[in-house]
């Protein structure tokens, strides 16, 4: 996967990978988070399973439906030169947890994010991911914004410097979407009477 340069490249060769495990191992990876989370609080808990559920098994999903259709438009696009940094880092993350324990799940979850974030373009935590404070992975205006994005400096093996999403400038709670569509519609109106010629 290092050395693919076209969208077509990777996708073939991530579905090559995720295609060895079965919808009992994505289960199982889900179940192991399950597990991982039970002592945070019920309402923060609540709100994250369903959004790792679907990053675990939306991505799954739309690779394979992805190979099955023919890869989709733009498949001849190169990739960034991030993707192969990325999977060198796949490899590192791999080969450094094998030393004390079995790697499956990890590259299981470095090659669906790896899928979102090189082919599908998205952030690796699908938008409305919550985090502990409230706030969440949103999207505004065709731009992904992360509360927590530049915070991963120094993180070995974290996704985030390889994520589509921007660092957000102002906090990212559910309910900003509306105070942000509430001030569009009124940057409109003033630009309108401002403007009007008639």
């Amino acid at each position: 996967m290092q050395e693919a340069r076209t969208r077509e490249e990777l996708i073939r060769l991530l579905a090559t990978e995720v295609e060895r495990y079965s919808l009992r191992d994505l289960q199982t990876m889900y179940a192991r988070f399950e597990e991982k989370t039970r002592d945070l609080p019920d309402h923060y808990r609540s709100l994250l399973l369903p959004k790792v559920k679907e990053q675990i098994f939306s991505a799954h999903h739309r690779l394979l439906l992805l190979v099955r259709n023919g890869g989709g438009d733009d498949e001849e696009a190169p990739l960034p030169k991030s993707a192969q940094s990325y999977f060198r880092m796949v490899e590192a993350a791999a080969r450094e947890k094998a030393k004390t324990k079995d790697p499956t799940f990890l590259y299981l979850k470095y090659l669906l994010a790896g899928f979102t974030i090189f082919v599908m373009e998205e952030p690796a935590h699908p938008v409305g991911t919550p985090f502990p404070g409230g706030q969440i992975i949103d999207e505004w205006e065709g731009t992904y914004l992360c509360p927590v994005r530049d915070m991963a400096d120094g993180i070995p093996f974290a996704l985030c410097p390889y994520c589509p999403a921007k660092q957000s400038e102002e906090p990212t709670y559910p309910e900003m979407r509306e105070h942000r569509k509430e001030q569009r519609k009124k940057e409109s109106l003033n630009n309108y009477w401002t403007n009007y010629k008639g």
